[in-house]
């Protein structure tokens, strides 16, 4: 597996990769199509946050974005397709990220999780600061963990 900076052509392909992994918690369709903005990268995403690829074989397999600022950086995206995942290609991409968040002068990056890659982050380190209410349909009491890792500590 190779990391490297995502290129700005290969924003409609991490859109899609990244619908494809939020659909493999089962969401409805309905629900998917909602966050389809939100889970939207574009160009001038790529140019203007740090981004890289996960790629093996040259196949894009994974990816992340971080939304910098001074000290508490954001983890904007964390995906990998389904038929990779459990292969630590995500734990790889979280480490990548990061170590670009402490070279960029963070002392901590935020998550605002998908209640399904919660466990994955806590594993990793995070702390959970809270949560913020997200139902869908299905899940009216849904919410969503907001973590933190401790850029000084890693």
């Amino acid at each position: 597996m190779d990391i490297q900076p995502a290129l700005e052509n290969e924003a409609q392909l991490l859109c899609a990769l990244a619908m494809k992994a939020k659909a493999h918690w089962g969401y409805a369709k309905e629900a998917l199509e909602a966050w389809r903005s939100d889970l939207t990268v574009s160009a001038n995403d790529i140019r203007a946050k740090p981004t890289y690829v996960a790629t093996v074989d040259r196949e894009i397999v994974g990816f992340y974005s971080l939304e910098p600022s001074r000290q508490s950086w954001k983890l904007d995206n964390l995906w990998v397709l389904p038929q990779y995942m459990n292969q630590g290609i995500g734990r790889v991409l979280l480490d990548h990220a990061l170590e670009a968040a402490v070279r960029g002068g963070a002392a901590e990056v935020t998550v605002d999780a998908d209640p399904n890659a919660a466990s994955f982050y806590i594993q990793c380190g995070a702390v959970r600061r809270g949560e913020v209410a997200a139902p869908i349909p299905e899940h009216p009491t849904r919410v969503r963990p907001q973590l933190a890792f401790n850029c000084r500590a890693t």
